[in-house]
Protein backbone atom coordinates (compact mmCIF):
# COMPACT_ATOMS: atom_id res chain seq x y z
CA UNK A 1 0.00 0.00 0.00
CA UNK A 2 1.42 3.56 -0.58
CA UNK A 3 0.85 5.56 1.91
CA UNK A 4 0.71 9.78 0.75
CA UNK A 5 3.33 11.91 3.08
CA UNK A 6 1.56 13.18 5.50
CA UNK A 7 3.73 16.53 5.74
CA UNK A 8 3.86 17.12 2.55
CA UNK A 9 3.57 21.11 1.49
CA UNK A 10 0.62 22.56 0.82
CA UNK A 11 -1.35 18.95 0.51
CA UNK A 12 -4.67 18.40 1.62
CA UNK A 13 -3.82 14.67 3.53
CA UNK A 14 -7.00 13.33 5.35
CA UNK A 15 -7.06 13.19 8.78
CA UNK A 16 -6.77 9.70 9.21
CA UNK A 17 -4.08 8.93 6.84
CA UNK A 18 -1.99 11.88 8.06
CA UNK A 19 -2.40 10.28 11.75
CA UNK A 20 -2.78 6.66 11.50
CA UNK A 21 0.94 6.03 11.00
CA UNK A 22 2.15 8.03 13.91
CA UNK A 23 -0.78 6.19 15.87
CA UNK A 24 0.54 2.75 14.71
CA UNK A 25 4.30 3.57 15.11
CA UNK A 26 3.41 5.12 18.68
CA UNK A 27 1.55 1.41 20.27
CA UNK A 28 4.94 -0.08 18.32
CA UNK A 29 6.87 1.73 21.09
CA UNK A 30 4.37 1.54 23.37
CA UNK A 31 4.38 -1.98 23.54
CA UNK A 32 8.15 -2.26 25.42
CA UNK A 33 7.57 0.24 27.89
CA UNK A 34 3.91 -0.99 28.95
CA UNK A 35 5.18 -4.63 28.58
CA UNK A 36 7.89 -3.97 30.81
CA UNK A 37 5.48 -1.93 33.27
CA UNK A 38 2.71 -4.58 33.55
CA UNK A 39 4.96 -7.22 34.11
CA UNK A 40 6.36 -6.17 37.48
CA UNK A 41 2.77 -5.93 38.93
CA UNK A 42 2.39 -10.27 37.81
CA UNK A 43 5.98 -11.35 38.63
CA UNK A 44 5.00 -11.91 42.81
CA UNK A 45 1.84 -13.46 41.23
CA UNK A 46 3.87 -15.90 38.93
CA UNK A 47 6.58 -16.35 41.29
CA UNK A 48 4.26 -17.73 44.08
CA UNK A 49 2.74 -20.01 41.29
CA UNK A 50 5.93 -21.66 40.46
CA UNK A 51 7.50 -21.59 43.49
CA UNK A 52 10.57 -19.74 42.68
CA UNK A 53 12.60 -17.40 44.47
CA UNK A 54 12.86 -13.52 43.99
CA UNK A 55 16.39 -14.13 42.78
CA UNK A 56 15.48 -16.65 40.51
CA UNK A 57 12.37 -14.54 39.55
CA UNK A 58 14.13 -11.51 38.29
CA UNK A 59 15.56 -12.95 34.98
CA UNK A 60 12.13 -12.78 34.12
CA UNK A 61 13.23 -9.21 33.58
CA UNK A 62 17.05 -9.68 33.37
CA UNK A 63 16.11 -11.70 30.12
CA UNK A 64 14.10 -9.44 28.49
CA UNK A 65 16.90 -6.68 29.29
CA UNK A 66 19.76 -8.82 28.04
CA UNK A 67 17.93 -9.64 24.90
CA UNK A 68 16.80 -6.06 23.88
CA UNK A 69 20.40 -4.36 24.47
CA UNK A 70 22.28 -7.11 22.85
CA UNK A 71 20.06 -7.11 19.50
CA UNK A 72 19.37 -3.58 19.38
CA UNK A 73 22.34 -2.47 17.10
CA UNK A 74 21.30 -5.98 14.66
CA UNK A 75 17.92 -4.77 14.78
CA UNK A 76 19.02 -1.40 13.44
CA UNK A 77 21.19 -2.63 10.87
CA UNK A 78 18.09 -4.56 9.87
CA UNK A 79 15.80 -1.62 9.26
CA UNK A 80 18.74 0.19 7.17
CA UNK A 81 19.21 -2.66 4.88
CA UNK A 82 16.04 -4.33 4.62
CA UNK A 83 12.02 -2.89 3.98
CA UNK A 84 11.80 -1.38 7.65
CA UNK A 85 7.28 -2.24 7.38
CA UNK A 86 8.32 -5.54 7.19
CA UNK A 87 11.41 -5.57 9.90
CA UNK A 88 8.64 -3.95 12.16
CA UNK A 89 5.72 -6.43 11.32
CA UNK A 90 7.86 -9.11 12.08
CA UNK A 91 9.66 -7.60 15.27
CA UNK A 92 5.80 -7.54 16.62
CA UNK A 93 5.36 -10.85 15.51
CA UNK A 94 8.37 -11.65 17.30
CA UNK A 95 7.11 -10.16 20.64
CA UNK A 96 3.63 -11.91 20.23
CA UNK A 97 5.18 -15.18 19.69
CA UNK A 98 7.48 -14.42 22.90
CA UNK A 99 4.06 -13.94 25.14
CA UNK A 100 2.19 -16.83 23.69
CA UNK A 101 5.20 -18.89 25.21
CA UNK A 102 5.06 -17.32 28.43
CA UNK A 103 1.12 -17.36 28.20
CA UNK A 104 1.14 -21.60 27.66
CA UNK A 105 4.39 -22.06 30.12
CA UNK A 106 4.32 -25.15 32.16
CA UNK A 107 7.74 -23.85 33.67
CA UNK A 108 9.59 -20.70 34.80
CA UNK A 109 12.36 -21.51 32.65
CA UNK A 110 9.72 -21.11 29.60
CA UNK A 111 8.60 -18.46 30.64
CA UNK A 112 11.76 -16.76 30.74
CA UNK A 113 12.09 -18.09 27.21
CA UNK A 114 9.32 -16.13 25.91
CA UNK A 115 10.93 -13.40 28.23
CA UNK A 116 13.93 -13.04 26.23
CA UNK A 117 11.82 -13.92 22.72
CA UNK A 118 10.38 -10.71 23.52
CA UNK A 119 13.18 -9.07 24.16
CA UNK A 120 14.31 -9.73 20.70
CA UNK A 121 11.35 -8.69 19.11
CA UNK A 122 11.57 -5.49 20.92
CA UNK A 123 14.62 -4.64 19.65
CA UNK A 124 13.71 -5.42 16.10
CA UNK A 125 10.69 -3.39 16.36
CA UNK A 126 12.48 0.22 18.04
CA UNK A 127 14.73 0.95 15.70
CA UNK A 128 12.37 0.07 12.63
CA UNK A 129 9.90 1.89 14.61
CA UNK A 130 11.92 5.64 14.97
CA UNK A 131 12.90 4.93 11.37
CA UNK A 132 9.58 4.73 9.96
CA UNK A 133 8.75 8.12 11.86
CA UNK A 134 11.40 10.15 10.65
CA UNK A 135 10.50 8.83 6.71
CA UNK A 136 7.09 9.13 6.61
CA UNK A 137 7.27 11.96 8.88
CA UNK A 138 10.20 14.14 7.12
CA UNK A 139 11.86 17.40 8.97
CA UNK A 140 9.24 20.21 9.61
CA UNK A 141 6.36 20.97 12.19
CA UNK A 142 4.63 17.49 11.86
CA UNK A 143 8.26 15.85 12.70
CA UNK A 144 8.32 17.60 15.84
CA UNK A 145 4.83 17.20 16.74
CA UNK A 146 5.42 13.37 15.71
CA UNK A 147 8.41 12.89 18.03
CA UNK A 148 6.35 14.59 21.02
CA UNK A 149 3.49 12.11 20.55
CA UNK A 150 6.06 9.16 20.02
CA UNK A 151 7.58 9.92 23.56
CA UNK A 152 4.20 10.72 25.04
CA UNK A 153 2.95 7.17 24.31
CA UNK A 154 5.29 5.30 25.56
CA UNK A 155 5.28 7.23 28.93
CA UNK A 156 1.56 6.98 28.64
CA UNK A 157 1.77 3.37 28.02
CA UNK A 158 4.12 2.71 31.03
CA UNK A 159 1.91 4.31 33.30
CA UNK A 160 -1.75 2.29 31.97
CA UNK A 161 0.87 -1.04 32.50
CA UNK A 162 1.50 -0.18 35.82
CA UNK A 163 -2.11 0.14 36.58
CA UNK A 164 -3.63 -2.41 34.23
CA UNK A 165 -1.16 -5.15 35.42
CA UNK A 166 -2.02 -5.05 38.57
CA UNK A 167 -6.10 -5.21 37.94
CA UNK A 168 -5.41 -8.21 35.38
CA UNK A 169 -3.64 -9.76 37.67
CA UNK A 170 -6.24 -9.85 40.53
CA UNK A 171 -9.06 -10.48 38.42
CA UNK A 172 -7.90 -12.91 35.77
CA UNK A 173 -4.52 -14.30 36.84
CA UNK A 174 -0.88 -13.53 35.52
CA UNK A 175 -0.88 -15.12 32.17
CA UNK A 176 -3.49 -12.71 31.08
CA UNK A 177 -1.03 -10.03 31.45
CA UNK A 178 0.67 -12.07 28.25
CA UNK A 179 -2.90 -12.47 26.51
CA UNK A 180 -2.69 -8.75 26.46
CA UNK A 181 0.48 -8.44 25.13
CA UNK A 182 0.07 -10.85 22.16
CA UNK A 183 -3.14 -9.13 21.04
CA UNK A 184 -1.83 -5.50 21.19
CA UNK A 185 1.31 -6.76 19.46
CA UNK A 186 -0.48 -8.70 16.68
CA UNK A 187 -3.10 -5.79 16.05
CA UNK A 188 -0.40 -3.61 16.09
CA UNK A 189 1.68 -5.56 13.13
CA UNK A 190 -1.86 -6.09 11.30
CA UNK A 191 -1.99 -1.96 11.25
CA UNK A 192 1.10 -1.30 10.46
CA UNK A 193 0.51 -3.43 7.22
CA UNK A 194 -2.50 -1.25 6.49
CA UNK A 195 -1.18 1.75 7.15
CA UNK A 196 2.95 1.95 7.19
CA UNK A 197 4.76 2.43 3.87
CA UNK A 198 6.22 -0.23 2.69
CA UNK A 199 9.13 1.44 1.98
CA UNK A 200 12.56 -0.22 -0.08
CA UNK A 201 15.76 -2.25 0.30
CA UNK A 202 18.87 0.38 0.93
CA UNK A 203 21.56 -2.08 1.31
CA UNK A 204 21.96 -5.87 0.35
CA UNK A 205 25.55 -6.50 1.65
CA UNK A 206 25.66 -8.70 4.32
CA UNK A 207 27.04 -8.49 7.97
CA UNK A 208 30.36 -8.57 9.15
CA UNK A 209 29.13 -11.66 11.29
CA UNK A 210 32.61 -11.88 13.67
CA UNK A 211 32.21 -7.84 14.39
CA UNK A 212 28.83 -8.30 15.25
CA UNK A 213 28.67 -11.38 17.39
CA UNK A 214 31.66 -9.15 19.42
CA UNK A 215 29.50 -6.42 19.72
CA UNK A 216 26.57 -8.17 20.66
CA UNK A 217 28.45 -10.27 22.98
CA UNK A 218 30.01 -6.91 24.77
CA UNK A 219 26.70 -5.10 25.25
CA UNK A 220 25.04 -8.66 26.71
CA UNK A 221 27.98 -9.63 28.92
CA UNK A 222 28.05 -5.46 30.02
CA UNK A 223 23.68 -6.40 31.11
CA UNK A 224 25.10 -9.22 32.58
CA UNK A 225 27.74 -8.40 34.79
CA UNK A 226 25.74 -5.13 36.08
CA UNK A 227 23.29 -7.93 37.03
CA UNK A 228 25.46 -10.49 38.26
CA UNK A 229 27.13 -7.40 40.39
CA UNK A 230 23.74 -7.08 42.46
CA UNK A 231 23.18 -10.45 43.53
CA UNK A 232 25.52 -11.47 46.71
CA UNK A 233 28.53 -12.99 46.10
CA UNK A 234 28.61 -11.67 42.44
CA UNK A 235 31.55 -9.45 42.07
CA UNK A 236 34.34 -11.95 41.10
CA UNK A 237 31.91 -13.12 38.54
CA UNK A 238 31.39 -9.70 37.42
CA UNK A 239 34.50 -8.34 37.28
CA UNK A 240 35.20 -11.62 34.95
CA UNK A 241 32.13 -10.70 32.80
CA UNK A 242 33.45 -7.09 32.72
CA UNK A 243 37.18 -8.29 31.44
CA UNK A 244 35.55 -10.37 28.73
CA UNK A 245 33.33 -7.52 27.92
CA UNK A 246 36.26 -5.52 26.81
CA UNK A 247 37.94 -8.07 24.77
CA UNK A 248 34.31 -8.54 23.18
CA UNK A 249 34.45 -5.21 22.61
CA UNK A 250 38.42 -4.51 21.44
CA UNK A 251 37.62 -7.62 18.98
CA UNK A 252 34.78 -5.10 17.46
CA UNK A 253 37.21 -1.83 17.34
CA UNK A 254 39.47 -3.65 15.39
CA UNK A 255 37.24 -4.95 12.42
CA UNK A 256 36.13 -1.52 12.43
CA UNK A 257 35.04 -1.31 8.82
CA UNK A 258 33.92 -3.27 5.93
CA UNK A 259 35.93 -6.39 5.41
CA UNK A 260 35.69 -8.78 1.95
CA UNK A 261 32.73 -6.65 1.52
CA UNK A 262 30.64 -7.56 4.09
CA UNK A 263 29.35 -4.46 5.95
CA UNK A 264 29.91 -3.55 10.01
CA UNK A 265 26.38 -3.67 11.99
CA UNK A 266 27.69 -0.48 13.66
CA UNK A 267 29.30 2.17 10.93
CA UNK A 268 32.56 4.35 13.36
CA UNK A 269 31.58 6.75 11.14
CA UNK A 270 28.42 7.44 13.40
CA UNK A 271 30.11 7.81 16.20
CA UNK A 272 32.13 10.76 15.02
CA UNK A 273 28.76 13.01 14.78
CA UNK A 274 28.19 15.21 17.15
CA UNK A 275 25.15 14.86 17.39
CA UNK A 276 25.01 11.21 17.95
CA UNK A 277 27.98 11.05 20.73
CA UNK A 278 26.00 13.55 22.38
CA UNK A 279 22.95 11.32 22.13
CA UNK A 280 24.91 8.24 23.48
CA UNK A 281 26.16 10.02 26.23
CA UNK A 282 23.20 11.89 27.76
CA UNK A 283 21.13 8.61 27.05
CA UNK A 284 23.53 6.52 29.01
CA UNK A 285 23.38 9.14 32.36
CA UNK A 286 20.04 9.81 31.77
CA UNK A 287 18.99 6.12 32.11
CA UNK A 288 21.36 5.32 34.92
CA UNK A 289 19.85 8.26 37.15
CA UNK A 290 16.01 7.79 36.11
CA UNK A 291 16.08 3.99 36.42
CA UNK A 292 18.49 4.15 39.41
CA UNK A 293 16.43 5.93 41.33
CA UNK A 294 12.83 4.96 40.01
CA UNK A 295 14.67 1.36 41.23
CA UNK A 296 15.24 3.14 44.55
CA UNK A 297 12.20 5.34 45.48
CA UNK A 298 9.58 2.53 45.80
CA UNK A 299 11.91 0.80 48.06
CA UNK A 300 12.42 3.87 50.19
CA UNK A 301 8.42 3.79 50.19
CA UNK A 302 8.37 0.24 51.33
CA UNK A 303 10.88 0.05 53.37
CA UNK A 304 11.18 3.15 55.22
CA UNK A 305 7.33 4.58 55.20
CA UNK A 306 5.39 1.32 54.84
CA UNK A 307 3.79 1.64 52.20
CA UNK A 308 2.55 -1.39 50.47
CA UNK A 309 4.03 -2.51 47.02
CA UNK A 310 0.27 -2.11 45.55
CA UNK A 311 0.45 1.39 47.18
CA UNK A 312 4.20 2.24 46.11
CA UNK A 313 3.32 1.56 42.93
CA UNK A 314 0.59 3.59 42.03
CA UNK A 315 2.38 6.39 44.02
CA UNK A 316 5.13 6.47 41.15
CA UNK A 317 2.22 6.89 38.53
CA UNK A 318 2.51 10.87 38.40
CA UNK A 319 5.91 10.87 37.00
CA UNK A 320 4.08 8.83 33.97
CA UNK A 321 1.40 11.33 33.57
CA UNK A 322 3.76 14.24 33.64
CA UNK A 323 6.42 12.50 31.37
CA UNK A 324 3.39 11.89 28.34
CA UNK A 325 2.21 15.27 29.30
CA UNK A 326 5.69 17.63 28.82
CA UNK A 327 6.62 15.45 25.92
CA UNK A 328 3.86 16.46 23.83
CA UNK A 329 4.45 19.97 24.53
CA UNK A 330 8.28 19.63 24.05
CA UNK A 331 7.49 18.43 20.26
CA UNK A 332 5.72 21.77 19.72
CA UNK A 333 8.85 23.68 21.42
CA UNK A 334 11.36 21.83 19.16
CA UNK A 335 10.18 23.31 16.07
CA UNK A 336 11.09 26.94 17.50
CA UNK A 337 14.01 26.41 19.98
CA UNK A 338 15.73 23.26 18.49
CA UNK A 339 16.42 20.50 20.54
CA UNK A 340 19.31 22.05 22.39
CA UNK A 341 18.01 24.06 24.94
CA UNK A 342 15.09 21.66 25.21
CA UNK A 343 17.77 19.00 26.47
CA UNK A 344 19.66 20.64 28.68
CA UNK A 345 16.59 22.21 30.00
CA UNK A 346 15.21 18.54 30.43
CA UNK A 347 18.75 17.53 32.17
CA UNK A 348 18.38 20.21 34.92
CA UNK A 349 14.71 19.68 35.67
CA UNK A 350 15.04 15.65 35.94
CA UNK A 351 18.36 16.36 37.97
CA UNK A 352 16.44 18.81 40.53
CA UNK A 353 13.43 16.93 40.83
CA UNK A 354 15.86 13.45 41.99
CA UNK A 355 17.33 15.86 44.88
CA UNK A 356 14.22 16.48 46.25
CA UNK A 357 14.08 13.20 47.40
CA UNK A 358 17.55 14.20 49.00
CA UNK A 359 15.06 16.06 51.74
CA UNK A 360 12.90 13.91 52.45
CA UNK A 361 12.52 12.30 55.76
CA UNK A 362 10.93 8.76 57.41
CA UNK A 363 7.37 10.68 58.10
CA UNK A 364 7.75 13.08 55.33
CA UNK A 365 4.12 13.42 53.46
CA UNK A 366 3.89 12.00 49.70
CA UNK A 367 2.24 15.17 49.16
CA UNK A 368 5.74 17.27 49.67
CA UNK A 369 8.90 16.33 48.45
CA UNK A 370 8.29 12.97 47.14
CA UNK A 371 5.21 14.05 44.51
CA UNK A 372 6.90 17.33 43.87
CA UNK A 373 10.07 15.24 42.79
CA UNK A 374 8.12 12.84 40.67
CA UNK A 375 6.54 15.57 38.63
CA UNK A 376 9.61 17.79 38.23
CA UNK A 377 11.73 14.83 36.88
CA UNK A 378 8.67 13.52 35.13
CA UNK A 379 8.36 17.02 33.01
CA UNK A 380 12.43 17.30 32.57
CA UNK A 381 12.73 14.04 31.26
CA UNK A 382 9.22 14.73 28.86
CA UNK A 383 11.19 17.70 28.09
CA UNK A 384 14.59 15.59 27.33
CA UNK A 385 12.78 12.38 25.38
CA UNK A 386 11.86 14.28 22.73
CA UNK A 387 14.79 16.51 22.33
CA UNK A 388 17.25 13.45 23.03
CA UNK A 389 15.58 11.07 20.01
CA UNK A 390 15.89 14.17 17.32
CA UNK A 391 19.50 14.81 18.60
CA UNK A 392 20.56 11.39 18.14
CA UNK A 393 19.40 11.79 14.61
CA UNK A 394 21.00 15.03 13.78
CA UNK A 395 22.57 14.63 11.01
CA UNK A 396 22.15 11.00 9.96
CA UNK A 397 21.70 10.05 6.66
CA UNK A 398 17.93 8.54 6.07
CA UNK A 399 19.29 5.59 5.43
CA UNK A 400 21.07 5.36 8.23
CA UNK A 401 18.18 6.26 10.78
CA UNK A 402 17.77 2.82 12.43
CA UNK A 403 20.84 2.12 13.07
CA UNK A 404 21.42 5.46 14.83
CA UNK A 405 18.07 5.23 16.64
CA UNK A 406 19.54 1.97 17.92
CA UNK A 407 22.65 3.49 19.52
CA UNK A 408 20.90 5.55 21.30
CA UNK A 409 18.15 2.85 22.83
CA UNK A 410 20.97 0.78 23.53
CA UNK A 411 22.90 3.25 25.27
CA UNK A 412 19.11 3.77 27.57
CA UNK A 413 19.70 0.60 28.51
CA UNK A 414 22.70 -0.04 29.61
CA UNK A 415 22.28 3.08 31.86
CA UNK A 416 18.96 1.24 32.92
CA UNK A 417 21.25 -2.08 33.92
CA UNK A 418 23.93 -0.27 35.62
CA UNK A 419 21.92 2.40 37.30
CA UNK A 420 20.22 0.45 39.64
CA UNK A 421 23.01 -1.83 40.95
CA UNK A 422 25.47 1.10 41.27
CA UNK A 423 23.14 3.36 43.10
CA UNK A 424 22.08 0.74 45.31
CA UNK A 425 25.67 -0.46 45.91
CA UNK A 426 27.05 3.25 47.01
CA UNK A 427 23.61 3.55 49.22
CA UNK A 428 24.22 0.98 50.73
CA UNK A 429 28.01 1.45 51.48
CA UNK A 430 26.87 5.31 52.52
CA UNK A 431 24.57 4.09 54.86
CA UNK A 432 27.56 1.62 56.90
CA UNK A 433 29.63 4.51 56.71
CA UNK A 434 27.44 6.81 59.07
CA UNK A 435 26.66 3.67 61.27
CA UNK A 436 22.51 3.51 59.47
CA UNK A 437 22.74 0.40 57.79
CA UNK A 438 21.12 -2.40 58.60
CA UNK A 439 20.50 -5.87 57.03
CA UNK A 440 19.67 -5.97 53.32
CA UNK A 441 17.44 -2.77 53.91
CA UNK A 442 19.00 0.79 52.65
CA UNK A 443 18.90 3.71 55.40
CA UNK A 444 17.48 6.99 55.11
CA UNK A 445 21.03 8.22 54.54
CA UNK A 446 21.79 5.50 51.87
CA UNK A 447 18.74 6.61 49.68
CA UNK A 448 19.76 10.78 50.07
CA UNK A 449 23.46 9.58 49.26
CA UNK A 450 22.16 7.84 46.34
CA UNK A 451 19.45 10.43 44.82
CA UNK A 452 22.46 13.07 44.81
CA UNK A 453 25.06 10.85 43.20
CA UNK A 454 22.40 10.17 40.47
CA UNK A 455 21.15 13.70 40.21
CA UNK A 456 25.02 14.34 40.04
CA UNK A 457 25.98 12.31 37.55
CA UNK A 458 23.68 13.52 35.42
CA UNK A 459 24.37 16.67 35.39
CA UNK A 460 28.20 16.15 35.22
CA UNK A 461 27.81 14.52 31.91
CA UNK A 462 24.64 15.44 30.06
CA UNK A 463 25.07 19.37 30.11
CA UNK A 464 28.52 19.66 29.14
CA UNK A 465 27.42 17.33 25.88
CA UNK A 466 24.70 19.32 25.69
CA UNK A 467 26.61 22.96 25.87
CA UNK A 468 28.92 21.21 22.93
CA UNK A 469 25.88 20.61 20.73
CA UNK A 470 25.92 23.35 17.71
CA UNK A 471 23.41 25.19 16.27
CA UNK A 472 20.30 23.96 14.48
CA UNK A 473 21.30 20.90 11.95
CA UNK A 474 18.55 18.53 11.78
CA UNK A 475 18.16 14.85 10.75
CA UNK A 476 19.02 14.12 7.70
Amino acid sequence: MAVACPDAPGSAVPVLVRYAPLAVLSAAAGLDAGGVAVLNSALPSMGTHFGTSAQNLSWAVTGYALAFAGLLLWGGALADRLRRRRVLAWGLVTVAAGAVLALVAPAFWLVVAGRVLQGAGAAITMPAATALLTSVYPSGPMRSRALGVFSAAQAGCYGAGLVLGGVITSALGWRWVFALQALAAVLTAVAAVRWLPRGTRHRRTRLDRTGTGALVAAIVLIVLSADTGSRTGGGPLAGVLLAAAAVSGYVWSRRGRSRDGDAVVLDRGLLRLPGVRTATAVAGAFYFCVTGTLFLLPLYLQQVRGMSPASSGLAILPVSLAVAAAALLSGRLMKSYGPRPLLASGIVLTAGGVLLWCTVGAHSPYAGAVLAGLIVTGIGQGVAFPALTATGLRDVPGRAHGTASALTTTALQLGSAVGPTVLAGAGAGAGQAVGAGGGDALSLSGFHFAFAAAAGFLLLVGLPAAARLGGTATPG
